[in-house]
C-alpha cells in the first residue's frame, strides 16, 4: 500500500474505531483532571504537568506525537481549585494537528462521617480546540498521471487555509471521595466520578463547537466518562507502606451516546502498585466495550513506573518521572506499533493564590496519619503525595 495512502488510512482509524476519540484521551494516572475536571487540583499542590506520548508507529508510517502542559493550584485557603492546560496533537505525519486549552475550576462540598471525611466535587473546564490538515502534503486524483505518477498540480483549494474554526469544547464534572477510617494508618480512599465533554454550544464562530476543518458544519461529539478508584493500604509501619490502587475507566463518544447499547469506545482497567509514595507500578487493560462488527478490536496493555522524591530545604518540592509503554495484541497489531508516554511533574506545598488573597498560603496541614490522602483544616480531601 502507498506509504502516504496508510499514513491516511492511520489517521482516520481512531475515528472509526474508537468512534471520534478526543485527542490525549489514553491513560487515567496524570490526566486525571483532563479526564474529570472536577479532579483539579486534587494533588494538594502548586503542580506543574508536562507530558509528550507517541504511539502507532511503524516501518512504513511516522509516530503520532502528542503533549501537554498542565498547571493546577490546590488552594488550602478556599473550598475552590484551579488549572490551565495546553494541548498539541499531530497525526499522520504531521499532516493532522489538533491545538487544544482549557481554563479549569473545582469546588469542594465537605463534610464529615464517623471516622470518615468525604468531598463532594464541582468541577468545569472552559476549552478551545482547533484542527488543522496540511492539504499540502496530501495527493489528489487530479495530481497524477497513469504512467508517471504525481506529476499535476492540483485545482483544489483548501478553505481557511485548512484550518478549523476554534471550536469550544466546555465540560462538566462531578466526583466524590472519601477517606474511610480516617484515624487509621492504613486507612482505605475510594473516588468515583462522572463527566460530560464537548458538553454545549452557544453557537458559531469561537463558542460553538463545530470542528470541520472543510467548513461542512460538522460537530464535536459530546464524550461521556466515568471512573471508579480505590486505595488500599495492606502493610504500613512507621513511614513505610505499600499501597494498591485498582481503577475501572469508561468513556463513549458518539452521536448516539445515549443510546441504549451506544457506542462504549474505550474501558480502561487495571491497578498501581506503590511503595512509600516514592515508586511505583502499575498494569492496565484497554478495550472497547462494544463487540466488533467485524474481527477484533485493537486492545493493548499498558505498563507503568513512576519514581518521585521530596526535597528542599522544607521539604516542600516534589518532582515526579512516570513512563508508560502500551502495546496492541489485536486487531491492527502487526500494522501499528506500542506507545509510549513520559511524564515530567513538579510540585511546590505552597499557594500563591492564597498569598495573594492575604490569607496563609501554606500546603494543607497534614493532619490525617493515613498516607493514601489527607485531609486540611477543611476537610477538605488531597491526594497524599507528600508521605
Amino acid at each position: 500500500m502507498h506509504k502516504q495512502t496508510l499514513a491516511l488510512l492511520l489517521l482516520l482509524w481512531p475515528s472509526a474505531i474508537l468512534f471520534g476519540q478526543d485527542p490525549f484521551s489514553l491513560h487515567f494516572f496524570g490526566n486525571q483532571s483532563v479526564f474529570n475536571p472536577a479532579l483539579t487540583g486534587h494533588r494538594g499542590a502548586l503542580s506543574a504537568d508536562f507530558k509528550v506520548k507517541s504511539q502507532w508507529a511503524s516501518a512504513r508510517v511516522a509516530n503520532f506525537r502528542s503533549a501537554r502542559i498542565n498547571v493546577e493550584e490546590s488552594l488550602p485557603c478556599s473550598i475552590l481549585d484551579y488549572g490551565l492546560q495546553l494541548g498539541f496533537d499531530e497525526e499522520g505525519d504531521g499532516r493532522f494537528q489538533t491545538l487544544d486549552g482549557a481554563l479549569k475550576f473545582a469546588g469542594t462540598l465537605p463534610f464529615v462521617g464517623p471516622n470518615s471525611v468525604h468531598n463532594i466535587r464541582v468541577g468545569a473546564a472552559l476549552g478551545w480546540s482547533q484542527k488543522r490538515i496540511d492539504f499540502s502534503r496530501l495527493v489528489f486524483s487530479d495530481q497524477l498521471d497513469a504512467k508517471y505518477g504525481n506529476i499535476f498540480g492540483t485545482s483544489f483549494t483548501p478553505p481557511n487555509g485548512g484550518e478549523s474554526r476554534v471550536f469550544f469544547t466546555p465540560s462538566l464534572g462531578l466526583a466524590y471521595k472519601a477517606l474511610l477510617n480516617a484515624g487509621a494508618r492504613q486507612a482505605t480512599s475510594l473516588a468515583a466520578g462522572v463527566s460530560l465533554h464537548n458538553a454545549y454550544s452557544l453557537g458559531e464562530d469561537i463558542f460553538g463547537n463545530e470542528e470541520s476543518v472543510l467548513g461542512f458544519g460538522a460537530r464535536i461529539p459530546a464524550r461521556f466518562s466515568a471512573f471508579v478508584e480505590a486505595e488500599f493500604i495492606p502493610y504500613a509501619s512507621r513511614r513505610s507502606f505499600f499501597s494498591i490502587r485498582p481503577l475501572l475507566l469508561m468513556e463513549r463518544q458518539g452521536e448516539d451516546l445515549w443510546r441504549p447499547g451506544g457506542r462504549l469506545s474505550y474501558v480502561e482497567a487495571g491497578a498501581r502498585f506503590s511503595l512509600n509514595r516514592a515508586l511505583g507500578l502499575g498494569i492496565f487493560y484497554h478495550f472497547n466495550g462494544r463487540p466488533a462488527a467485524d474481527g477484533f478490536h485493537t486492545n493493548w496493555f499498558t505498563f507503568t513506573a513512576e519514581a518521585g522524591t521530596v526535597f528542599g530545604s522544607s521539604s516542600n518540592q516534589r518532582v515526579d518521572l512516570g513512563f508508560a509503554y502500551s502495546n496492541n495484541f489485536t486487531g491492527l497489531r502487526n500494522a501499528v506499533g506500542a506507545l509510549y508516554e513520559f511524564t515530567l511533574s513538579f510540585h511546590l506545598l505552597s499557594s500563591p493564590g492564597c498569598r495573594i488573597m492575604g490569607r496563609p498560603g501554606g500546603g494543607p496541614g497534614q493532619q490525617m496519619p493515613c498516607p493514601a490522602m489527607r485531609a486540611s483544616s477543611r476537610q477538605k480531601l488531597f491526594e497524599n503525595i507528600w508521605y
